[in-house]
């Protein structure tokens, strides 16, 4: 069980009480888009917020692995989702997840959270590259994975050496 204060020497512990402050981002996110959104991808997003609500409530007292499994599941939702806006920066979101896999499972746990990203990006550039009528750029799937494993891979060092005193 997670204790009410998260303690110092444990960072990851802090991670279900940041998620519960992205609940009220999520759904103004969501709800700043309104009528922007192509047609059916407004009911998914409604439906990925309800399901980060959700989820971010029953994963406080969960084993991190578990909430890594689920911001790592909602954040690969939105950003297939949200293609349809290239500018969006919902890729961004990776680097959090990035983050939370290095405090949470170190090193090895940062390199698979941005190998499991890759999905997501490489539907999030071919959603950007229909809407701006462009070819597919790979680039753009693989910077954001190569971002993603230097944070994880520092999280995870300073979360080590942190521990270890």
């Amino acid at each position: 069980m997670t204790r009410w204060r998260p303690s110092r020497e444990h960072p990851e512990e802090w991670i279900p009480r940041i998620r519960l402050l992205a609940v009220p981002f999520v759904l103004a996110e969501v709800a700043v888009e309104r009528g922007n959104y192509p047609e059916g991808d407004e009911r998914w997003a409604w439906a990925l917020a309800a399901a980060f609500v959700v989820g971010a409530v029953a994963v406080v007292a969960a084993p991190p692995a578990a909430g890594l499994a689920f911001d790592l599941l909602l954040v690969s939702g939105f950003v297939c989702l949200y293609g349809f806006e290239p500018s969006s920066p919902v890729r961004q979101l990776f680097v959090l997840t990035a983050l939370e896999a290095g405090l949470v499972l170190g090193q090895r746990g940062a390199a698979a959270a941005a190998a499991a990203s890759v999905a997501a990006l490489v539907v999030f550039e071919m959603r950007a590259a229909d809407v701006l009528d462009a070819p597919f750029d790979p680039g753009h799937v693989l910077g954001p994975v190569g971002i993603q494993l230097l944070v994880g891979l520092a999280a995870a060092l300073l979360a080590r050496r942190g521990r270890s005193g």
